[in-house]
């Protein structure tokens, strides 16, 4: 009776500590939400275990504690960390993940989510036997599987949800069948069969941006690479590095079981199968830098845009080549050292500002004959370049291209050459090197200061100190020469590109320029060792309406070049645009070029009255959509950084608008009539 009692007070006693105990915690989490309002949780944690259940879910901060973590201390089961939460920030500062070579035969983490935001930390590959990247051995590397464990083409980190940022990540990647880059195939058309292992890929999410990442890529696989439905990926400040071997190296791997050996020291010639006997065999030449990994930024089909801003590419097999992708802009960008090439982009795809060499291959390239390039790139010194290849070979059509060149010694070999192959570019040339037009070339355009060797048909040829200006075709939101005007009044063209000798009541005139969507903006690269002066932005005459006016100030020098920007107005349409030149006496300064911005959405729009507003439905847009109540207005829709990309005059109630060409995200549509003003938010599936 006694210990019946006992027993019962005893579970009450505990059930009512309990009770309290989760009152107490139910009132804590109730305050803290209270406070905090949506804020996200604190996280700390300092294990991978629990580090790989906190990632799964949302609206969390979590911190990684700073130390060294290792994959296979996890079950082999369990060593992908998949964040499949959202809204988190992941923080790794101070911390490394290693992950023991041959321990892990996939994706280490992957970001399934959406809105998330993973920063800092090192995510790094190591060998049991305690190898460095000093691998000068390949044949006994590669004979050794616990060295030569590839992901099956895998990536170490993949981002797969929408609109998330990775930022500060080094990544350190190691593995594969390694030393012989991509000489014996891939894919399924393969000598030898190669186990892949890539750094970081876009795995067909939108909206993601990779910045500040960090990788150093010491296995046969990309760096940085974006999948069919990734789209507006943006890649910024990023530093990739890879590694290269010379080839004449493989004729000392004499072994039974080294690649060269087995394939009696041939490879597959150009444009033949690699696959095994090899249908036109030549000798491993003795002469070219062999790129042991593939692309440090790459895209391939099916995915949408894609800006690289602010990156460097060393020692890959291609540096940034984004010729697959929808659209693509690559801006101030460094692509050196690189095995097959630099650069190449998309049709219509823009390199803007960037820089290069040709030490191991050429500049740039044109695959799949892409066509409607704007390019200008500086080729920089390359005066132990080493193999067959040309500066940069332009195959397509339509292309502005232009060379520049930084300080330093030309390349000794006095063949190597910038070769044309394709028809109705202008390319502008402002190094001493040469370009050649093969018999394929036609229509082009060509302002050299090197010589130029035409093999083609009714292609024009101009040297630098002598040519014409370049009227027309202008993209306002590209680059524009200065020197490349329609008309003049009292300058001068100083070189290839700018304008100089310039005094007060002196204009230049630029014909027939599209503003589709407007401008907002100017920016231009001026220089003056003098007091500066004044350009009055006007259409139509050198008296017409004015748009807006760039005050250029003193810079030093007539050399050192500055960017002045200010506001202007100009309404959408083809203009003819004047610069007029105001000022003191004497030479006012120098104008390089030029580019606009188009029109943005504003907050003062965002925050229009919206009711009584007219609808779109289905606002769930697949190709087309009806807009209603919305007779004789402006539809203007806007992405999500607002910029405007499309707009149509509505003319009817119950109007069909097709956005077919659209790509899936949100979006604004901002309506503007007599009797209202508003905006609605879109979404296209």
């Amino acid at each position: 009776m006694y210990s019946s009692q006992l027993k019962k007070e005893k579970f009450m006693y505990k059930s009512n500590f309990k009770n309290q105990i989760g009152f107490f915690i139910m009132m804590a989490v109730f305050m803290t939400s209270f406070y905090s309002g949506n804020s996200q949780t604190l996280v700390s944690v300092n294990s991978l275990s629990a580090f790989r259940t906190a990632v799964q879910n949302s609206n969390q901060e979590i911190v990684l504690e700073a130390g060294e973590y290792y994959l296979e201390d996890l079950p082999s089961e369990l060593r992908v960390i998949t964040c499949s939460g959202s809204n988190n920030i992941i923080d790794l500062t101070g911390a490394r993940i290693n992950a023991l070579v041959g321990s892990i035969r996939t994706t280490y983490f992957i970001i399934s989510g959406d809105n998330n935001e993973l920063k800092n930390g090192i995510i790094e590959d190591y060998y049991k036997s305690g190898h460095t990247d000093d691998i000068t051995d390949y044949s006994a590397y590669n004979n050794d599987p616990d060295l030569s464990y590839g992901l099956r083409g895998a990536a170490l980190v993949s981002v797969r949800g929408n609109d998330n940022l990775v930022v500060g990540l080094k990544l350190v990647v190691r593995g594969s069948r390694y030393g012989y880059g991509s000489i014996y195939g891939i894919g399924s058309d393969h000598t030898f069969s190669i186990d892949k292992r890539c750094a970081l890929n876009i795995g067909g999410g939108l909206r993601n941006t990779l910045d500040g990442i960090i990788v150093h890529h010491n296995a046969f696989g990309h760096a940085i690479f974006i999948q069919n439905g990734g789209g507006e990926t943006t890649v910024k400040n990023c530093y990739i590095e890879g590694r290269m071997r010379l080839s004449a190296d493989l004729y000392n791997e004499t072994n039974s079981y080294d690649l060269p050996f087995r394939s009696n020291y041939q490879i597959a010639a150009p444009g033949t199968p690699f696959a095994w006997p090899l249908e036109s065999p030549i000798p491993i030449p003795l002469d070219v830098m062999y790129p042991l990994s593939e692309d440090g930024i790459r895209s391939y089909g099916g995915t949408g845009s894609i800006t690289v801003e602010n990156c460097t590419v060393k020692h890959m097999r291609g540096g940034i080549r984004t010729y697959l992708a929808s659209s693509a802009t690559v801006t101030n960008c460094t692509s050196i050292g690189n095995g097959l090439t630099n650069y190449n982009v998309n049709n219509g795809g823009k390199v803007i500002k960037s820089k290069g060499d040709f030490s191991f291959a050429p500049i740039m390239d044109v695959p799949l004959n892409r066509s409607g390039q704007n390019i200008e790139l500086t080729i920089m010194p390359s005066p132990d370049a080493i193999g067959p290849h040309n500066i940069a070979n332009i195959d397509g059509n339509n292309h502005n291209i232009v060379f520049h060149r930084t300080e330093g010694p030309l390349d000794s070999d006095e063949e190597r050459a910038i070769v044309i192959s394709g028809s109705n570019s202008t390319i502008v040339n402002e190094t001493e090197y040469a370009i050649i037009l093969e018999a394929t070339a036609s229509g082009n355009t060509i302002v050299s200061c090197g010589p130029v060797t035409d093999n083609g048909v009714s292609n024009s040829i101009f040297d630098c100190n002598e040519a014409p200006n370049i009227c027309g075709s202008y993209d306002p939101f590209l680059t524009i020469q200065a020197a490349h005007y329609c008309s003049q009044s009292g300058i001068q063209a100083v070189g290839s590109n700018s304008v100089g000798y310039i005094n007060s009541g002196d204009w230049v005139k630029y014909d027939n320029i599209d503003f589709s969507v407007g401008a907002n903006s100017i920016e231009i690269l001026a220089a003056s060792k003098n007091s500066g002066g004044n350009i009055e932005i006007r259409e139509g005459s050198n008296t017409g309406t004015l748009l807006g006016t760039v005050a250029i100030s003193n810079t030093g020098s007539f050399t050192s070049w500055q960017t002045f920007k200010e506001n202007i107005n100009i309404t959408s349409g083809i203009k003819d645009i004047y610069f007029v030149f105001t000022g003191g006496g004497g030479y006012l300064f120098d104008v390089n070029s030029f580019k606009f911005s188009s029109s943005f959405l504003t907050v003062s729009d965002l925050n229009s009255d919206l009711s009584n507003k007219p609808m779109i439905y289905p606002n769930l847009v697949s190709s087309t959509t009806t807009i209603v109540k919305a007779t004789n207005s402006t539809l203007s829709i806007y992405d999500i950084n607002g910029r405007k990309i499309f707009t149509q005059v509505v003319l009817n109630d119950n109007e069909i608008l097709d956005l077919s060409s659209l790509p899936k995200g949100i979006y604004f549509a901002y309506i503007n009539s007599t009797s209202y003003n508003g905006v609605i938010k879109l979404i296209k599936k």
